[in-house]
């Protein structure tokens, strides 16, 4: 099955949720993965909700959401899902869980944060990951009632290892991995071999393509056409061939000081042989022109599409 983020379809971010699943089922999509709740209904109100089912079953197409950014040691990153709750981040996470399990969706992802979270003056990357486990395990009675687990994605504030201890921590019953391969370079991970760690808990994937180029002080990463990055993804695929396979074209590029002791100080999962595959990457990409506009994501849709629609 091959769907798409909502915000990746043409006009996405501007579509309401019936438009966007008609606009999908045009496309020859098998489902949409709203960006948060509120997207089906601004109010969480259950009858909105439940039509945004009804309309979903009527064309066939499988539905998901994202929950959210939950990071309990910075709840301001969270507040959309707070107001869920009236205010208070782990009666918003219950209460959206239940909403989304009410029409058939047990299955939200959500990110710790960005990438700055990873170097916080003030709340360390530890404390904000232990905070986080501690409120998934609060959370886990709800999570059982409905029947449903929450996906941690690869963002690019964390690394693979860390999201497996995760799941390990809280239990793969109640926590899986979405697995979002474009965003594991800007932890210097080579994205096979991070697909291997992940894969015995990753539920749905996401599909992009980047590259890595050098620049003064580092390397970046820039996303490029399926096909024309770096993504092996025949590899990845067979890897996790029973995960959901999400379309999502991203945005962001992000420098790595990967020649800055201090930082590479800060990386204590770096393994020495992905460190070099990143840097290879980056050497094979050479002086070539990044000729992919970063500003128009939506361009790269139809490379996805044509990989990955039968």
């Amino acid at each position: 099955m091959i769907g798409i983020v909502k915000s990746s379809l043409p006009e996405g971010r501007n579509l309401d949720a019936r438009a966007a699943l008609q606009a999908a089922a045009q496309m020859g999509l098998k489902g949409v993965l709203f960006n948060s709740l509120f997207d089906l209904s601004p109010t969480l109100d259950p009858a909105e909700l439940r039509a945004v089912r009804t309309e979903a079953d009527r064309l066939g197409l499988y539905i998901s959401s994202m929950l959210g950014v939950l990071n309990p040691a910075l709840p301001f990153r969270g507040e959309p899902i707070a107001k869920a709750g009236g205010g208070d981040l782990e009666t918003g996470v219950k209460r959206l869980v239940r909403l989304a399990a009410d029409i058939g969706i047990h299955d939200m992802f959500f990110v710790i944060g960005m990438i700055e979270e990873r170097f916080h003056e003030t709340v360390s990357w530890h404390d904000q990951r232990h905070a986080l486990a501690a409120m998934l395990l609060r959370c886990a009675p709800v999570l059982r009632e409905c029947k449903s687990k929450l996906l941690l994605k690869t963002h690019e504030e964390i690394t693979t290892s860390e999201v497996v201890a995760l799941v390990r921590t809280v239990g793969p019953d109640l926590l899986g991995i979405a697995f979002d391969p474009v965003n594991v370079v800007c932890r210097l991970e080579d994205p096979v071999e991070a697909a291997r760690r992940v894969a015995p808990y990753v539920a749905q994937v996401h599909v992009d393509d980047a590259i890595v180029r050098f620049q003064e002080g580092g390397i970046r990463r820039y996303l490029a056409p399926v096909g024309e990055g770096v993504l092996d993804w025949e590899t990845i695929i067979a890897l996790m061939p029973e995960a959901r396979v999400w379309v999502e074209m991203h945005s962001g590029q992000f420098a790595m000081p990967v020649f800055d002791p201090a930082w590479l100080a800060a990386q204590p999962d770096i393994v020495l042989v992905e460190y070099a595959s990143v840097l290879a990457m980056a050497t094979s990409f050479g002086r070539r022109e990044m000729r992919w506009n970063q500003d128009t994501p939506i361009e790269r849709l139809p490379h996805a599409l044509r990989r990955f629609q039968p």
